[in-house]
């Protein structure tokens, strides 16, 4: 009976172990689109490790918890573009950590360029403070 209990003991210890270990660390990103009027009527598509995670408007941000390690982001615009995405960021995502994404436009002649910059918090605070949070990124499909 004495063998048992100590059994059921070590089982029950086994299964919490394997519980505490099974939790996904993750850290924050805070993707942020302020881009003046450069294309403000056109929402940006915002990618990660090349899954589209997040359509914001000018003037917006969201916050995703991803898991630890590198990342890489990336933002198309929509309306009239080609359709590619940006050069790939490359993060990397820290356990209780928050990383500060902002789209960047710049123009050369004719052609609008945007690309993705990750930036310091202080950098990021008064931009996040003229944007509002977009809580349900994705369109319903």
């Amino acid at each position: 009976m004495k063998t048992i209990k100590i059994l059921a003991f070590f089982a029950l210890m086994l299964t919490l172990s394997f519980n505490g270990f099974s939790q996904t660390k993750t850290g924050q990103v805070y993707l942020i689109r302020v881009t003046g009027y450069t294309g403000s009527a056109v929402n940006y598509s915002f990618y990660v490790d090349d899954t589209l995670i997040c359509k914001l408007k000018n003037k917006s941000f969201s916050i995703h918890n991803l898991p630890v390690g590198p990342h890489t982001v990336s933002v198309v615009s929509g309306g009239l573009s080609n359709g590619k995405k940006s050069a790939p960021l490359k993060i990397l995502v820290i356990e209780g950590e928050t990383n500060y994404i902002s789209v960047v436009s710049t123009q050369a002649g004719y052609v609008n360029k945007i690309t993705c910059q990750e930036i310091t918090k202080n950098s990021a605070d008064p931009l996040l403070a003229k944007s509002k949070e977009n809580k349900d990124c994705l369109p319903a499909k």
